[in-house]
């Protein structure tokens, strides 16, 4: 499992914790954008939903509690379908998933050279004096995009990834996607607190993306549709638009703070790591790349020799003396 997948596979929560605030709000704009902006005189002559919407938009204590109880089930339901989304939609805006052939990847390709100029940029801004407030924003920017102009991606995510991923092989000589499975066992309580709350930080942000979004899609098309007044639905899609380019933006800081609590994770637990396998430790910054180089060569597994280490393990227990 790769260190993006590790965002969508925490610790079981109880389904509560799963409902964000974006399902609330969603419903709330559906039940909105679906009540009876001008309920009969006599009363409520529809049958089924629609007469539960009018009763209720009348006050009626029934239709209200028998609404609420829908909202709830609504929300709850639809907060599992977006919570299976939200991994997904990582990977998908970290650039993983999108293609490498065809027209589409012609302008992610495109999307690459725009962020290549884009760093040089930034790179320029940051060689200013270091009390230039320009300089410290592009330094801030330029520590979640990778120096190798190869290894960017077509957004700031993948950016952050990449980046992420370029510091410790050149720290360490270690390949952050090959030792992360190994490296889940061996994080203590600590760092799977601290992993844990910036993985739930970005899908939290990501559940409220995918809300944003589906605000947008059905607000506009039911009101074109003639399911509900113009005026409402195009306000929600408004602020559906706005929120989610927002929530955007924070997903992007919020993987940037994953990203630096997965590398302090790895430098903090780097000996560990070489111990669960019986791999020989280091003994300075040199050893430490040369030793990186062998474990990473010796978890891949194809493609390179494989090298030839002394195993280190502990001395057998001698039994107590009698």
């Amino acid at each position: 499992m790769g260190i993006i997948s590790a965002l969508a596979s925490g610790p079981a929560k109880r389904w509560t914790a799963l409902i964000s605030g974006g399902a609330y709000a969603f419903t709330a704009v559906a039940v909105l954008l679906l009540r009876p902006w001008q309920p009969p005189a006599g009363g409520c002559r529809a049958a089924g939903p629609t007469a539960v919407l009018c009763d209720a938009g009348r006050g009626e204590p029934l239709a209200l509690a028998a609404l609420g109880v829908l909202v709830v089930v609504a929300a709850s339901g639809a907060s599992l379908v977006v919570t299976a989304l939200a991994g997904p939609l990582v990977h998908l805006l970290s650039g993983t998933a999108l293609p490498v052939r065809g027209p589409v990847a012609a302008l992610v390709a495109r999307g690459v050279v725009g962020r290549v100029r884009a760093k040089q940029r930034l790179t320029a801004q940051a060689e200013e004096p270091w009390t230039s407030r320009a300089a410290a924003e592009a330094r801030r920017q330029l520590h979640g995009r990778p120096v190798q102009d190869v290894l960017t991606a077509p957004t700031r995510i993948g950016d952050s990834f990449a980046a992420m991923g370029e510091r410790i092989l050149g720290r360490h000589r270690l390949d952050a996607q090959l030792c992360w499975p190994l490296l889940q066992q061996v994080f203590d309580e600590p760092a799977r607190r601290d992993l844990e709350r910036a993985s739930d930080q970005v899908l939290g942000r990501a559940r409220n993306l995918v809300w944003a979004a589906l605000t947008v899609v059905t607000a506009l098309p039911l009101a074109l549709l003639d399911r509900v007044a113009l005026w409402p639905a195009a306000l929600a899609a408004l602020a559906g638009a706005v929120v989610g380019a927002l929530l955007l933006a924070g997903l992007g800081d919020g993987v940037d703070d994953y990203a630096d609590t997965v590398e302090a994770a790895l430098l903090r637990h780097r000996d560990a790591l070489y111990a669960a396998a019986s791999w020989p430790l280091p003994a300075d910054t040199g050893d430490e790349k040369r030793t990186g180089d062998a474990f990473t060569a010796y978890l891949r597994r194809t493609g390179h020799p494989a090298p030839q280490i002394t195993f280190e393990r502990p001395p057998p227990e001698e039994p107590p003396v009698p």
